[in-house]
């Protein structure tokens, strides 16, 4: 298929799909014969962890939100599918970090059990904090460890998870530029998701969760979760505005031949109503289990990689129908909801909107 990067004369028939007033609450928006879900409507998924819950230093409550739909999604099939005598579902988490997917997975059932792995032990002890405030710590564990040690590898085969979760960073680094260790994952942003197939070829859990975005090659991941036996059930997707690493890359990201953005101004324009967007890109993550033939691995990568060409030349229209033969859910975040999302879980202050 030939690369579609983005493209400025077509003009799609949208409007903000934000509150642009505070009196606007909505469920949904009509624009222009578009109707697409905010992502601010998952936000209470996410309600259990206000403060006094902890988050690490790099936290991104949309990657979070869309990470812990296909989390939930892949739990269930997990339970589902378990031959576990004891019903027990143990769950793995890659880049943890706060520990929140995991978290909110142990609250669901309460007989699963957590390993959360992080390369930064500042993360894993307010995982661990974050487990003693809900009082699961006895089934919620956090080890500093890096992806890349073999024994990362040991640990996770010790550990036998039904379930492993990634939702890592993702943005491409041009030779020249090292991005921050939260951002960065290597020339085409699919360097920790590798990695994490390459485990999961050998640790063989039954579900996956994982998570990627339209800027890191996404029929990519789909192709090599395939090669490593795991076939993709359902997408989650959230069309979003780029933010400060994303955006310090994009004119790497023009050269690239599978990362696919949206500058189309209309498309920009919704997405940042507060005129900061650059361009526009979608979040995804997947759920995905055990069982994949070559013909249906090919048939859902083009898909997937179809569904982000068309987003790059025809913006939101894309999402709302998105050509696919497997279960998909769309949204998208405008500026404002994203800042409604934070100030969730920060904790809300006295806030005068301007305009």
């Amino acid at each position: 298929m030939r690369r579609l990067h983005s493209f400025q004369p077509h003009k799609c028939k949208t409007r903000a799909f934000s509150r642009k007033k505070v009196d606007e609450q909505f469920s949904g928006t009509d624009t222009g014969g578009l109707f697409l879900q905010s992502f601010l409507e998952e936000a209470d998924r996410l309600r259990p962890f206000v403060p006094p819950f902890r988050f690490s230093a790099f936290f991104s409550p949309e990657d979070t939100l869309l990470c812990v739909c296909a989390s939930e999604s892949a739990f269930r099939r997990a339970k589902e599918e378990s031959t576990e005598p004891t019903d027990v579902i143990r769950i793995a988490e890659l880049t943890t970090g706060s520990g929140l997917v995991g978290i909110d997975l142990l609250l669901k059932d309460e007989k699963s059990r957590l390993l959360g792995l992080d390369v930064d032990q500042r993360a894993c002890d307010i995982a661990t904090g974050n487990a003693k405030l809900f009082k699961i710590e006895r089934r919620a564990w956090f080890e500093c460890a890096d992806i890349w040690s073999d024994s990362t590898i040991a640990t996770l085969i010790a550990y036998d998870p039904n379930l492993l979760i990634c939702n890592p960073p993702y943005v491409p680094e041009p030779g020249d530029q090292n991005l921050a260790l939260e951002a960065g994952a290597g020339p085409d942003g699919t360097a920790h998701l590798m990695r994490t197939l390459e485990l999961v070829s050998t640790v063989r859990p039954q579900t996956l969760a994982l998570s990627w975005c339209s800027l890191s090659d996404p029929a990519k991941v789909i192709r090599r979760a395939a090669e490593a036996g795991y076939a993709l059930n359902s997408l989650f997707v959230v069309a979003i505005a780029d933010g400060e690493y994303s955006g310090s890359v994009r004119d790497y990201l023009r050269t690239l031949p599978c990362a696919y953005i949206n500058e189309n101004s209309d498309t920009v324009a919704t997405i940042g109503p507060d005129g900061s967007a650059r361009f526009a890109y979608l979040l995804m993550a997947g759920e995905f289990s055990r069982g994949m033939d070559a013909g249906n691995a090919a048939e859902t990568a083009n898909a997937v990689e179809h569904l982000c060409a068309r987003f790059a030349s025809d913006g939101l229209s894309a999402l709302e129908h998105p050509e696919l033969s497997f279960p998909a859910t769309s949204w998208v975040l405008d500026r404002w909801d994203e800042l409604e999302l934070r100030v969730m879980l920060h904790g809300r202050t006295k806030m005068t909107r301007i305009g």
